[in-house]
């Protein structure tokens, strides 16, 4: 071992023996309250329908926050796959989307289950489109037009809800 190591190890053992500096010790007790966060379990079953994958994964989480079974599907096909898989409580359903859009997927399930008719919230960023305010009163939807609030979507949310009891 070189001398520096031996003088540094004489050194920490000398500061070993020391005695301890004994220090008054003062208990501090916290309290802290903590808001415990409930969880409900999902109580509505939710189709969405939206063909953008960002606004559906947007739309999806705030619907599942808000207690919501929610399948989120990319068009009007994969919607009707999951229409004949069992009861669903709310369709929120884009208008333009490939394939299907919002006006023949909501003919093609009404035909099905017809009890569903009452049950739809439309959502388009085409304002103005003669055919689509026709279907829109024909049926006397609900709809919200692109950009909305997700304030707007919970507004619809009850108000559908609420027509249902």
């Amino acid at each position: 071992m070189r001398p520096e190591g031996i003088r540094l190890a004489n050194r920490l053992g000398t500061m070993r023996r020391r005695p301890q500096a004994s220090y008054p010790v003062e208990c501090v007790t916290l309290d802290i309250d903590v808001e415990v966060a409930t969880f409900r379990e999902p109580t509505r079953r939710v189709l969405l329908l939206e063909d953008r994958d960002d606004f559906r994964q947007v739309l999806h989480d705030h619907l599942v926050f808000s207690s919501y079974q929610v399948t989120s599907v990319p068009s009007g096909v994969e919607g009707l796959r999951e229409i004949m898989n069992g009861a669903i409580d709310l369709i929120i359903c884009d208008m333009m989307m490939p394939k299907v859009g919002g006006e023949m997927f909501y003919w093609a399930v009404t035909r099905v289950r017809p009890a569903t008719a009452r049950r739809f919230i439309f959502f388009t960023g085409h304002q103005n489109n003669p055919a689509i305010e026709f279907f829109f009163r024909r049926v006397n939807a609900t709809v919200l037009r692109k950009p909305f609030r997700l304030a707007a979507l919970d507004s619809a949310i009850e108000s559908v809800l609420l027509r249902l009891r």
